[in-house]
């Protein structure tokens, strides 16, 4: 997505947005492969594609973040006309252009046929939110851009202070609850819904908006490190402690992940790169609408996965099935990251879906 906001400052945003979509693909290219897999297949593989997840649910967090920075900025000013004719409009032609045609290719699939009938039966599906699982980011999206406005005038008149306990609230309630519920295997401890951590990271974007952003090449090393070393004890804690739970955007380790690596980009240093950032990020939105269509094709019409190759390699040991996997994960996710970068550069190269979608 565009930033709507110009200046040297914002290129980490670019950056975030960019990492933050391969990311996604990667997710899904693993998510993808053993949702079509014979479990049989991954059980001595769990530790490392647990592994893997854990360092990649950040990716949703980003996003969230990047467009609380944007939209709950006390220097930008979002009116409810301009926020549901510029924005809101956007996002709900994005579900209905891509999510009534993904709707419809699963009654086709299902019936193996197609009906007339299907496009309002899948309109409706896409209405009611029954359309692709990736598509759930844009109806959040969309709640979240409608209550901006009022979240700001809220916003103006809350002190820090107040903000700051609101989402401590959120964060215990909604994040560090639930995990210790998962880890205890108890119901007894007072959770908050799930979804309030989504409004939790909108509102960290906003803490980093009203910070004057101070380059401390010495902060951002210590972030970096920090960031680093979260990732390593949950792998660790993956591989000797055999720690099985899998990481979800509300969990603590994915909140804390989140927050140090848009503190990591937010804090450094703006300098000259020969990667077209801003003309990445602004293909970012398109890729992650299409890039599931690719992953479908492979996986469930041409029939081949990470799983099936590492199969048909005949590896011997586990350790040597683990690098192999890894090699196999990132080819997917390339081929997958190309095909949708190249299908997301042709759609922008359509007026009317440049100018009012992508």
């Amino acid at each position: 997505m565009t930033n709507g906001l110009s200046g040297p400052r914002k290129q980490f945003l670019d950056v975030l947005r960019v990492l933050a979509t391969c990311a996604v693909v990667l997710m899904h290219v693993l998510t993808g492969a053993t949702d079509v897999t014979d479990a049989s297949i991954v059980p001595e593989y769990r530790s490392l594609l647990l592994s893997v997840m854990d360092l990649v649910t950040w990716c949703v967090p980003i996003f969230l973040l990047i467009s609380g920075y944007l939209f709950l900025n006390p220097e930008r000013t979002l009116t409810y006309p301009v926020m549901i004719k510029k924005y809101c409009r956007r996002i709900a032609l994005a579900i209905l252009l891509f999510g009534v045609p993904y709707a419809a290719s699963e009654l086709v699939v299902t019936e193996r046929t197609f009906r007339i009938r299907m496009i309002p039966e899948a309109l409706k599906m896409t209405l009611t939110g029954h359309t692709w699982s990736h598509m759930w980011y844009l109806y959040l999206i969309l709640f979240l851009y409608l209550i901006t406005p009022l979240l700001k005038k809220v916003l103006r008149v809350l002190p820090v202070w107040g903000v700051a306990a609101v989402m401590a609230v959120i964060f215990l309630g909604s994040s560090v609850a639930p995990f210790l519920n998962k880890v205890l295997d108890v119901n007894s401890i007072p959770v908050l819904p799930d979804g309030g951590v989504y409004f939790l990271y909108y509102l960290c974007g906003y803490f980093f908006a009203v910070r004057e952003v101070c380059v401390d090449k010495g902060r951002n090393v210590w972030l970096t490190a920090a960031v680093a070393v979260l990732a390593l004890g949950m792998i660790l804690s993956r591989t000797l402690a055999g720690f099985s739970i899998q990481m979800a955007y509300n969990y603590p380790f994915t909140v804390l992940l989140a927050v140090l690596l848009f503190a990591a980009g937010w804090n450094g240093s703006i300098k000259k790169h020969r990667i077209p950032w801003q003309e990445a990020g602004a293909l970012s939105f398109a890729v992650y609408l299409v890039h599931p269509v690719y992953v479908n094709l492979l996986y469930k019409f041409v029939k081949i996965t990470p799983f099936t190759v590492l199969e048909q390699c005949g590896v011997q040991s586990v350790a040597a099935g683990q690098a192999v996997l890894i090699l196999l994960l990132a080819a997917f996710c390339l081929v997958v990251l190309a095909l949708a970068t190249a299908t997301a550069w042709v759609l922008r190269k359509i007026p009317v879906l440049r100018k009012f979608v992508l």
